[in-house]
């Protein structure tokens, strides 16, 4: 029988201990509160249900609009072809981490069917539900879950400091998860318990600047050489010497800009920076040596058919490697009127073909600039910028645990929303904001600050913050204070994690321009 021709108390449940599956299935015209005891759920189980609410039909061709990404996890599935069938729940999907194509996919291959002879025979439903988490026991209240998840309130309740929070789950993450050599996990996947392939220097060195961070503002000295043994990992894998005195980072794809531009900068910031100083000389010389007259920077060593690629991002790290070494008083700092040369000439090419990605590099770069110099050009485009994506961040009109992301549904070619997008973002918002405030800029200031509040919660409702969260999960403590990529996909990603908490670190110790400038609430 289709889940239409059921009754509404039709209900999926499934028994998990320490998040393994123990048993599941779907039962009929059982009180919730007498669900436990009717699977067998004993103490220290949890049950996991979806109760259907409403249930329809989906024509074949309005696949795609009615299973769309950002309902996983909200809609069930219910796919039938002849007297085969299966029946996905919202909660079971996001466990898995199973999209909608790829669950018919799943079913057709097991039939041994087409997708033409599904397109003549099959049928389509989709049906919403009610989500709980239930005690095994059947002692105290079930929790009302949304998309498999509890829904961090759109504003902070008293007392309540998201920042920190942020960023005290991220840093027990990665010292939890730091190997014995001193690697950090780039990808986990939860659902299947292990980590998973693929690799990407910047983002593994972001991640470390970011963990260098959080050790001096908490003043730590466990994050301290946590970080420290995370970046000798990282040289000793990816850093070379490519000769006439310039390092780089080099990769199987090649050797990139932002990699090198990212690896220096993080040695400029670490307080172990004294026992890196000779790679940081190459890189600074490497970084110099891809000066472009027209674009600002070379994004790539090598190969050289890839130069060009991804200059919405490296162009803006190398400036900012540029501006703080500068800033910070570095031997191998360029000089102001060579950061004001370079960054002429990336404002006017994004000018001509303006990109999201571009803003929060360079938004963080002009900030450093204008503290450097306060020549008031830099400030002017930081606000510039800044005020263009401002609109990019959604909030009206979603589901409550989308709100506060980044993505522009008009505009896809900018890409899709990602925790690492939000966090990177943020990190400019951030210095954006106490910018606004170093110059008397109110109105700017605050909007900007909504931002930031907005954006908090997104990232709050990513992370790994509980049990609840991670009720399907076996190995907790390898997700527990991650991001997971987003509210409907469960990987976690190191970048993810760079990125917001070295928004976080911003947000908690703002850069500072004179007396009481950067002053902040928490949000």
């Amino acid at each position: 029988m289709s889940v239409d021709q059921q009754k509404p108390a039709l209900t999926w449940f499934c028994v998990r201990t320490n998040g393994e599956a123990q048993r599941q299935g779907w039962k009929s015209d059982v009180p919730l509160a007498d669900l436990p005891r009717h699977v067998g759920a004993g103490e220290g189980d949890v049950v996991e249900a979806c109760v259907v609410e409403s249930v329809r039909p989906v024509a074949h061709e309005k696949f795609s609009r009615s299973f769309r990404q950002r309902d996983r996890g909200l809609l069930g599935i219910e796919i039938t072809l002849g007297d085969k069938r299966t029946r996905l729940a919202p909660t079971q999907m996001l466990a898995a981490n199973l999209r909608f194509d790829r669950a018919l996919e799943t079913f057709l291959q097991r039939q041994g069917a087409t997708a033409d002879e599904f397109a003549a025979d099959g049928r389509l439903l989709s049906f919403s539900t009610r989500q709980y988490l239930l005690p095994g026991s059947g002692a105290g209240r079930p929790t009302r879950l949304l998309r498999g998840g509890t829904v961090v309130a759109p504003m902070p309740s008293q007392g309540e400091d998201r920042a920190a929070d942020l960023a005290d789950g991220i840093g027990r993450w990665m010292v939890n998860n730091l190997t014995a050599e001193g690697a950090l996990p780039y990808r986990y996947w939860p659902s299947q318990g292990k980590e998973a392939p693929g690799d990407n220097a910047i983002r593994r060195f972001l991640a470390n600047r970011a963990l260098a961070q959080l050790g001096e503002l908490r003043g730590s000295a466990e994050v301290r050489e946590a970080a420290r043994r995370n970046l000798r990992y990282n040289l000793d894998r990816y850093f070379q010497d490519i000769g006439d005195g310039r390092g780089a980072i080099v990769e199987e794809a090649g050797a990139k800009l932002g990699a090198a531009a990212l690896a220096a900068l993080t040695i400029l910031e670490s307080p172990a920076r004294q026992e890196f100083l000779p790679v940081l000389t190459k890189l600074a010389a490497g970084v110099a040596s891809m000066v472009d007259r027209e674009r600002g920077f070379r994004t790539f060593f090598f190969p050289p058919e890839r130069d060009g690629q991804n200059w919405n991002f490296y162009s803006g790290e190398a400036l900012l490697f540029w501006a703080e070494a500068l800033r910070r008083g570095a031997d191998c700092a360029p000089t102001l009127e060579q950061c004001a040369a370079v960054f002429e000439r990336c404002r006017a090419c994004h000018f001509e073909d303006r990109n999201p990605a571009f803003v929060p590099w360079h938004a963080q770069a002009c900030t450093s600039l204008f503290a450097c110099s306060g020549r008031r050009e830099f400030a002017d485009f930081v606000f510039e910028i800044t005020d263009w994506l401002l609109p990019m961040q959604q909030w009206d009109g979603l589901p409550t645990d989308l709100r506060g992301r980044f993505y522009n549904p008009k505009r896809p070619e900018f890409g899709p929303p990602h925790a690492s997008s939000t966090g990177v973002y943020l990190e400019g918002l951030a210095d954006a904001e106490v910018l606004a405030r170093a110059v008397g800029d109110w109105s700017r200031a605050s909007a900007y600050e909504r931002a930031i509040r907005r954006g908090l919660r997104a990232l709050r409702q990513l992370q790994f913050r509980d049990e609840r969260d991670a009720f399907y999960v076996s190995e907790r403590k390898r997700v527990m204070g991650a991001l997971r990529i987003e509210v409907y996909d469960n990987e976690i990603r190191v970048d993810s994690a760079g990125h917001a908490l070295t928004a976080v670190v911003k947000i908690l110790r703002p850069m500072t321009f004179g007396a009481g400038a950067g002053s902040r609430k928490p949000v």
